[in-house]
Formats: C-alpha cells, structure tokens, sequence
C-alpha cells in the first residue's frame, strides 16, 4: 500500500519515495512559467490542467525540498529555484511587501510560544508593514475557517506579559504554584517518541509528519541545556524577578526576561491569555 505524503510532486513507489512522473513535469513547469514573469494568480492561465490553489502555489516556488536531500528527490536545478526566489523578490518590492505577509518565527518578537486553547495549533505571527498580527495557524485550512479563535495584536501580549511580570513582583509566592512537574524537556520526548511509533505502525502515515517528528526528537535528545527541572527553574525565576524589581528605569517590556522565564502562552476565545512559565506555573490575563 502507498504511504500518503502532501509535498505535490512525490509518492511511495514500492515503499521508496520517488518523484511522480507527472507532477514533477507539472512542478518543472509551474517555476519555469512563473520565471518567464507570470504571476502566480495567472498561472491556471497559461498552464494547461493546472488545479492547485494560489495559495500552495507560492509555497511551493519557495519549497527547497525540490532542490533535493537525502530524503526527496531532485525536481528542480539551483539555477532555476534560485531566478525564481530572485524574481519573487522583485514582485514583493513592487508591490511594496519588501517583507511578505507570511509566518516566519524568527522574524518575531514572541518566536514560538504562542499556542491556541481551543484547537491545540500553534499561533503563527502574520507581517504587514508595521502591524503584527497573531492568529492560530488552523484559522484557515484548505480555504475553511477551521478554529474561530481571536487574533491578537503583538503589542497586547507585551502588555500583558508586563502586568505578569508586575503581579509576579506584588506576590512572588505566585511563582511557586505549579501544575508541571518534572523535567518538561523529557515528557516532551517521551510524547515524540509515542508519536513516532504510532505513525510507523500506521501504513498509511504522513512522511512530513514523520520527519519533523523525527528531527524533534533529535532536538530534544541532544539540546544542550541546563534544565533542572521545576526546582531550578522556580529558583531562577524568583531570582530574575526580584532583579527586575529593583530596576529603577521606568517598566518596559523587558525581551531578555520574556526569553528567560515564559515557556508559552495560551489564547483563549473568551479572552483568557495563560503565560505559563517554564517551571510550569501558569498565570492567566484577560484581553
């Protein structure tokens, strides 16, 4: 049976991944028309039996894994991939997106702490000039609203980390009230680690999903860090906090202590904005 896998232009033949013949031509043929200066809104237009959303479209002319790895195939040459992230470049410019409105967590002040409490998903940050923007990665699935979670603005949750920070700093036996127990970076790989022998038991398992499984794994297994589990973390806070406290300069949002004590934040749909720190206490705001 053939595996599933959602990167247009590959399958499963007999339990090897390899380049479908006549997608491969037909993702040859989408970067090298839109190369020639077709948008990617016209390219139906000039591509006979072309039915994949816009949307895909422009994810897939920036897609490396057509370059080729030790796991995909190649379907396009450097020279090609490279004219086309060029070109792509100069339509951003003239339309006047030098910076794209799409999610890349290094870009952003928050990185990837944020999480939605309805679906489960991950909140990605969207860039429109100046204005930044998160919502829940799941909003929209396949053209679909899928979750009706709210969006919030960057500049909220700065706020709201800073009224967190002044609550830690009136009643610090807050700090000490944790829900997890334990060393979070191994209940995080013993949860990778169930996963993946889940999908290796499902014939039918995604291959990306599998892999990005895989290298967390990985992650997790050789990160180098000095977690000492609740205990050290609950130190460290208090003390970063006190330290905070007999700052004289006037309260702004302090990036360095955002990094050093938040390990994520939860939006609700009913304005609920839980920052759990990473010794796992949890402390809610309300938009």
């Amino acid at each position: 049976m053939n595996r599933k896998i959602t990167v247009y232009g590959y399958q499963f033949i007999e339990g090897m991944l390899q380049a479908d013949e006549e997608q491969s031509r037909m993702v040859q043929e989408i970067f090298r028309v839109y190369n020639s200066g077709v948008p990617v809104s016209r390219l139906k237009d000039h591509i006979e039996g072309l039915e994949i959303h816009r949307v895909k479209l422009s994810d897939m002319l920036s897609d490396k894994k057509y370059l080729g790895n030790e796991v995909f195939p190649k379907i396009i040459d450097q020279e090609l991939f490279e004219a086309v992230q060029k070109r792509k470049e100069e339509r951003r410019k003239a339309i006047g997106k030098e910076q794209p409105y799409i999610y890349n967590k290094d870009q952003f002040l928050l990185g990837d702490k944020m999480k939605c409490g309805e679906c489960g998903s991950a909140y990605h940050c969207y860039k429109h000039g100046e204005l930044r923007r998160w919502d829940c990665s799941k909003r929209l699935v396949k053209g679909r609203v899928a979750c009706r979670n709210q969006r919030i603005q960057e500049e909220q949750v700065k706020e709201l980390f800073m009224q967190v920070v002044g609550n830690l700093e009136k009643h610090p036996e807050q700090i000490r009230k944790i829900t997890v127990y334990g060393s979070k970076r191994n209940i995080l790989l013993q949860a990778a680690e169930h996963e993946i022998e889940l999908l290796k038991n499902n014939s039918d398992h995604n291959i990306d999903e599998l892999l990005n499984l895989i290298y967390k794994r990985a992650s997790l297994q050789y990160e180098d860090t000095d977690d000492g589990g609740a205990a050290y973390y609950t130190k460290k806070i208090e003390d970063l906090i006190q330290q905070h406290k007999e700052q004289p300069e006037e309260k702004t949002f302090d990036k360095d202590l955002f990094d050093a004590i938040i390990e994520a934040i939860t939006i609700y749909k009913d304005g609920r904005v839980v920052f759990t720190l990473k010794n796992g206490a949890a402390m809610t705001e309300t938009l």
